[in-house]
């Protein structure tokens, strides 16, 4: 109801207020103000009477210019803090182009009320510059604006002046001068300096300047506020730097508190309950941030940290731990805490990697117990807390220290090995610290076939020991016992029995290969062995730095990790049961990593029929299992080599041509290849080879002709009769005589024929010879004699006729003392085929007569009268095949034997005028 009244009275005093301004004079703004800095112009005033009708002229004007450079009409400009119930404060703010330094600003202002306006109420801003300055000093600027600078300079000294770097200046005096600069990025902490060189009437140079700073303004966010149950605290992230550190930085207030750092702000007050509004306020002379947050502070609780942290009692496994809390604050919710246990260096001793962080919690927990902690060992405690619901953030941190007592040291991971010297390697696993500083060690070893026992002691620093079982005590089954013991007492011991007469069989080794740093392995189960396995590892080099991994029975998997291994060694593997018979299972062996060989292979030679072997290369540089060779050569014409095995170790080049090879052998593992060998060899041509081939191919020729003579001569009858048949000698009558290489024969005149020859090139002309008979005996005269000479020609030769004989055979018949063959009445004559040449009629040939008697078959004269023929000693037909169809030797034909009247491959046929022959 009072609110209600409260409306109603200040509506009235508003109608009222604007009825009493009609026709009343208007009051003059009074205790008017103002603040110039560079280029911002601040002003207030104050005024009688308050009004939302009430209106202000403000106009801003330089030195004597009647007309104002700057004016406006302003209306609510009251700021509600600065009422009062007399008057009331205004506030307005104006930012000039011009620097205000640089001429003289003045401002008025006055009241008006509709038609109404009082007097004007001026007040001078700037004064004038002195001489010899640039304005603004130490201006402010943000990135990206335009600055207009002046330079004032003396009137009676002045000529001219430039600032650097900077040209077309504004005169808007005699002796001032504006430049308008674009900044376009943050300037240094230190700013930017602009200059201004004056020369005078003397030639004396004088230079004035100012520095800007130009930067960004706030760019604060993201504000979070808390609290500790005493206080609040919020907090905000910072965005980019302002760049005006060293002049105009920016101030931070929340709610109305002045912040004295630049990300948080601490107000020492408890938060109220509910929300609440937290309100921050960035400013900086390029702008102004206001961030807010509303926010339940009780879902914001940061507990303080707890105080009088300390260690209660302690045991060698647990340990008691008590603290206190702030006594102004009332803890009285459900609280978690955060435990932080890290070891601390003792001495020599080899730290283990520290146990994960444990938590706690309970309604105003001050109190908790620590389980399960090593013995002997100095822990670090560091612990903070929180509020469990509506976790926030934890508190700060508060540590102590504390030590756990000695224990009993653990039971000794033992192993062994045995060689064939009847000698037992006993080792266990590096206890030089064990529930407390060890003291020794203690070995003893009993001899199960003979009841014989002996005991060793051990320094802690070692892990090993030797026993000699004796002549004959591989064949002795023994039971080793060892004991760790501290200032406490021994450990509980840890047995073996090693049996005796075990036989290491060699079995088939398998490759593994390494992954992450260790080796996955697995076997098969074997149903006998219900202690587990031992897994045994050492470097293939070195069978002594062994190390081994105790798997439970049941499982037939493990993985392989020692700190000792490293990338490119090889490394065997044993898996052993852990029976009484101690029996390998499987043998392994591999890289942890594989590299490429460190060394090339070795002793790498190559002979001159190039031929290349090499050795292998040393265990210790292959760097992983060697997958082959690779061997290449500096000429083109000869391919790369691949060989996938690595046992081979020798390769031939066939078929190279004499000439200069340099090849290089590289071997290779599963990464690539490596360091790579050298090696050049001159392939020459083997004389002695080669005489070699030339003798053994002269002996082979020599042997096959030699056999294919054999073979003939054994078959020369056969050859001959198949190849060349016997031709039988030809018997010469009394009618034949020999002259000079001859054969004449000289008849009694007879029938004689008239020989027609044709010869043609090509063997198709045709022998013609007609019979033509002649009955005149009374005509010797007419007698043509024609000598066959040893070209086989037939020449006439004339002769005279000789007397005429007596009558009577004999004499008309042979002549004994001539050589000569006479025809009588032989005409010759040539008959050409149309196809071949005019023959020479002088000296007709005939080719296929020879002078020898073997050739005389191609010769066979033209029949004769029967009567002329001479008995022969064969009257059957003649047998040589090309004269199958002659049935009858010519008339003048006197040989005895018919075979050898001269022939002529052709056909023979009869004629009227008698025989024909066809070559």
């Amino acid at each position: 109801m009072c609110s209600q009244l409260l409306w109603v009275l200040c509506v009235l005093l508003q109608v009222l207020g604007h009825v009493c301004l009609i026709g009343q004079e208007l009051p003059v703004p009074y205790e008017l103000k103002a603040n110039a800095s560079g280029w911002s112009l601040s002003v207030t005033w104050k005024s009688h009477l308050y009004s939302k009708t009430l209106l202000y002229d403000v106009q801003v004007l330089q030195e004597d210019n009647s007309a104002p450079v700057y004016q406006k009409v302003l209306s609510n400009t009251v700021n509600q803090d600065a009422m009062s119930q007399s008057f009331t404060v205004h506030h307005w703010k104006w930012i000039s182009s011009l620097p205000l330094n640089c001429i003289s600003h003045s401002v008025r202002i006055r009241s008006r009320f509709e038609s109404q306006a009082s007097q004007w109420r001026s007040i001078t801003v700037t004064d004038t510059p002195e001489e010899g300055n640039v304005y603004p000093k130490n201006a402010v600027a943000l990135v990206g604006s335009q600055v207009l600078f002046c330079c004032v300079v003396k009137k009676e000294d002045f000529i001219s002046f430039t600032f650097k770097n900077v040209k077309n200046e504004i005169w808007i005096k005699n002796n001032v001068a504006v430049i308008d600069v674009q900044y376009l990025n943050a300037t240094p902490d230190s700013g930017h300096d602009v200059h201004c060189k004056t020369i005078n009437k003397q030639n004396k140079q004088e230079s004035i300047g100012t520095t800007v700073f130009v930067g960004y303004p706030p760019d604060d966010h993201d504000l979070q506020c808390e609290t500790d149950l005493q206080s609040v605290t919020c907090f905000w992230k910072k965005g980019r730097s302002t760049n005006l550190w060293k002049h105009g930085g920016t101030i931070y207030t929340l709610n109305g508190s002045k912040c004295t750092e630049s990300s948080q702000c601490k107000l020492l007050a408890r938060p109220p309950s509910g929300e609440s509004t937290w309100t921050l306020v960035a400013e900086s002379p390029l702008g102004r941030v206001v961030l807010k947050q509303t926010v339940d502070l009780s879902h914001r609780v940061v507990l303080q940290a707890p105080q009088q942290l300390k260690v209660l009692e302690g045991t060698s496994r647990n340990a008691s731990v008590s603290w206190k809390w702030n006594s102004s604050v009332d803890v009285n919710f459900e609280v978690q805490c955060e435990v932080h246990l890290n070891y601390i260096m003792d001495g020599d001793r080899p730290l283990p990697t520290s146990p994960p962080p444990r938590t706690y919690s309970g309604v105003g927990l001050s109190r908790l117990l620590l389980e399960d902690l090593l013995p002997a060992t100095m822990y670090e405690l560091k612990m903070h807390c929180g509020k469990l619901e509506n976790f926030w953030n934890w508190s700060s941190w508060s540590s102590t220290s504390f030590r756990t007592t000695e224990y009993y040291p653990d039971t000794p991971d033992v192993w062994f090995q045995r060689d064939s010297n009847n000698t037992l390697y006993v080792m266990w696993k590096p206890l030089s610290w064990s529930n407390g500083w060890l003291t020794e060690y203690k070995v003893t070893w009993k001899n199960l076939t003979d009841g014989i026992e002996q005991t060793i002691k051990v320094e802690p620093s070692r892990h090993t020991t030797v026993i000699n079982l004796g002549e004959h005590g591989h064949h002795h089954t023994v039971m080793v016992t060892v004991t760790a013991s501290n200032s406490v007492g021994s450990s509980p011991p840890a047995v073996i029995i090693v049996p005796g007469g075990q036989e290491d069989h060699m079995l088939a080794i398998s490759r593994v290969t390494g992954t992450d740093g260790g080796f996955e392995l697995s076997w098969s189960p074997h149903n006998s062995t219900t202690c587990g396995y031992v897994v045994e590892w050492h470097p293939a080099d070195i069978k002594k730095d062994v190390e081994w991994l105790k798997v439970p029975a049941g499982q037939t998997r493990a993985r392989i990790e020692s700190a000792s291994f490293v990338a490119g060694k090889k490394y065997n593997l044993t898996i052993y049961s852990c029976q009484a018979s101690s029996e390998v299972l499987e043998r392994k062996e591999g890289y942890v990593q594989e590299l490429v060989p460190a060394a090339p292979v070795q002793k790498l030679t190559a002979t001159t029929d190039a031929v290349l072997s090499w050795g292998r290369i040393p265990p210790q540089s292959r760097g992983g299992f060697i997958r082959g060779y690779i061997i290449r050569c500096d000429s083109p014409d000869v391919q790369k080599v691949n060989i996938t095995d690595p046992d081979i170790l020798e390769y031939k080049f066939a078929g190279l041509p004499p000439d200069t090879y340099k090849f290089t052998v590289t071997a290779y593992t599963q990464i690539g290849e490596g360091v790579s060998k050298e090696v050049s060899i001159n392939i020459t041509i083997d004389v002695y080879m080669l005489l070699v081939m030339i003798f053994i191919t002269i002996a082979t020729f020599t042997v096959l002709l030699g056999i294919v003579a054999i073979v003939c001569y054994k078959s020369r009858n056969w050859l001959k009769v198949t190849f060349h048949p016997e031709v039988p000698r030809p018997k010469i009558s009394s009618e034949w005589i020999v002259e000079k290489g001859a054969l004449l024969m000289v008849t009694n005149p007879c029938v004689h024929d008239q020989l027609h020859i044709v010869e043609k090139q090509d063997k198709t002309a045709k022998l013609k010879l007609s019979r033509e008979m002649s009955y005149d005996d009374a005509s010797p005269q007419f007698l043509e004699t024609y000598k066959l000479g040893p070209s086989g020609q037939l020449r006439a030769q004339p002769t005279r006729s000789p007397e005429p004989p007596p009558s009577g055979p004999a004499q008309s018949s042979k002549s004994p003392g001539s050589n000569k063959v006479t025809y009588t009445k032989i005409q010759t004559f040539l008959e050409v085929s149309p196809q071949g040449p005019e023959p020479q009629m002088n000296t007709p040939s005939l080719g296929g007569l020879s002078t020898s008697p073997k050739t005389m078959d191609s010769y066979l004269p033209q029949s004769a009268s029967q009567e002329d023929r001479p008995p022969a000693e064969d009257s059957s037909p003649p047998t040589h095949p090309n004269l199958s169809s002659f049935l009858a030797p010519p008339p003048c034909c006197s040989i005895s034997n018919p075979t050898y009247c001269p022939t002529f491959p052709a056909q023979i046929s009869s004629s009227p005028n008698g025989f024909s022959w066809s070559v």
